[in-house]
């Protein structure tokens, strides 16, 4: 069995990125739900109002082939903290690759699940094929892990070809969003789950590359270690800011000067419009984790404590030590300045709705499926982007206090703990010494 590190051990910056994330994907996954209008590129509806245009452009420009790489590159990051810890341990390769062959199976049938029960475009079963590569090829050393993530990116490419020209082929819409009734959108979604799960190791190969950077990332701990990679983790930020958003513009502008195409039908043009955007929003992404490391240590109310380890950081600290090492800095040191105004409690309270990010990713699908298909409220078919954004991020904000309560009570969400009872993980009981029981109520946390 695999001992999990305590809620209170986390660091802020990944889970601060995988809350963002959630809200980018939850975005990002309504061109699954909305139906009835001709697509023009990245799904966006050809007849949108301009309050929709205008929402299409911000979700063009920040969100759009960003979330999704952000969240796999967040997974991968959470690959590398597991080697990290075997190492630590230990373990043997070939048992820490039976535990993740064993997590990535049970991930694999919650995806399946959700793909036929609740939502077309699920992602889960692609990062579960894929992920289970990327466990693999972290054993291989860094090398492999970067040819890996170098030679993988055209695949990420192939799917901005296709963002790029799908208004040239007519459609309006997945099938299962019109579907008359639920059997009959379960019946659609079935077989094409199935066949995404055979395909799933070359039609989702694309993943590998944002998966292997984050598994890179977490070999130093960049996200966790903030004070041994401030520059670093600045210059990613600033960079990948930048690139991720010219990189949006020209197909963005697309959406705004021609969305029928009336003029701009060429489809190597809108191909090569459409790489750009996708290999641009994995530089934001990388950009968008680094600079959600910063705010995250920014903002957080326990100071920075810098534990030991083989190179001055995080890399060769075992769990226990991380954790002893920050309550004591918890109940020694004050705070810093804001870490406790309402800033940092947002900021704290999107870290907590990032870790039970599985658990929050099904629960919008589930909102989705209450609202937009034709057999609940049918606002598919009679909302644009502005309305069904707005939905979306209602439900967002209203994830937060449940996962702030939970963070408090030291409990994970529900799908978490599934995964972690049928994958064989653990969250031990530390014991109250009076260090770490005053660094608790240091944090404004009960048990």
């Amino acid at each position: 069995m695999t001992v999990s590190v305590p809620l209170d051990a986390r660091a802020g910056g990944p889970d601060l990125a995988r809350g963002i994330a959630l809200l980018g994907i939850a975005l990002a996954n309504l061109v699954g739900w909305l139906h009835g209008s001709a697509w023009t590129a990245l799904l966006k509806q050809q007849d949108a109002s301009a309050a929709d245009r205008v929402v299409d452009v911000l979700l063009a420009l920040l969100v759009d082939n960003r979330g999704f790489p952000l969240f796999a590159l967040l997974f991968g990051y959470g690959i590398g903290i597991l080697r990290r810890r075997s190492l630590e341990r230990g373990e043997r390769t070939g048992r820490f690759l039976r535990r993740m062959l064993r997590r990535h199976l049970v991930l694999l049938a919650i995806g399946l699940a959700h793909a036929i029960l609740l939502f077309s475009g699920d992602i889960l079963v692609g990062y579960a094929v894929i992920g289970m590569l990327c466990a693999l090829l972290m054993t291989r050393g860094r090398v492999v892990l970067a040819a890996a993530a170098i030679v993988t990116l055209p695949a990420l490419g192939v799917w901005g070809w296709v963002d790029g020209t799908v208004g040239l082929g007519g459609g309006s819409g997945y099938a299962a969003a019109s579907a008359a009734d639920y059997l009959a959108g379960v019946g659609i979604r079935a077989p094409d789950a199935l066949h995404g799960l055979m395909l799933a190791p070359i039609e989702e190969i694309g993943l590998l590359s944002p998966m292997a950077l984050g598994a890179l990332m977490a070999r130093s701990a960049l996200l966790e270690d903030v004070p041994a990679h401030r520059r670093r983790l600045g210059r990613l930020a600033r960079w990948g800011f930048a690139i991720g958003l010219v990189g949006a513009v020209p197909l963005a502008a697309v959406l705004v000067l021609d969305p029928a195409h009336a003029r701009l039908d060429a489809e190597i043009v809108l191909g090569i419009l459409g790489v750009l955007h996708q290999v641009s929003g994995l530089a934001g992404a990388v950009g968008l984790a680094a600079g959600t490391a910063l705010l995250a240590a920014r903002w957080d109310p326990r100071p920075v404590a810098r534990a030991p380890g083989a190179d001055g950081g995080l890399a060769a600290a075992t769990p226990t030590v991380m954790a002893t090492v920050t309550a004591t800095a918890s109940a020694t040191g004050p705070p810093p300045a804001g870490a406790r105004g309402p800033l940092g409690a947002a900021v704290r309270a999107v870290e907590a709705l990032g870790a039970v990010s599985l658990s929050a990713y099904l629960a919008q699908s589930v909102l989705c499926l209450l609202l937009f298909p034709p057999y609940t409220l049918d606002l598919g078919a009679q909302l644009g982007s502005a309305g069904a954004s707005a939905l979306v991020l209602a439900g967002w904000l209203l994830m937060l206090p449940p996962a702030v309560l939970l963070r408090r009570s030291g409990r994970r969400g529900p799908m978490e703990h599934v995964l972690r009872a049928l994958a064989g993980s653990s969250t031990p009981r530390t014991p109250r010494t009076p260090h770490t029981a005053d660094a608790h109520r240091a944090r404004g946390g009960t048990r």
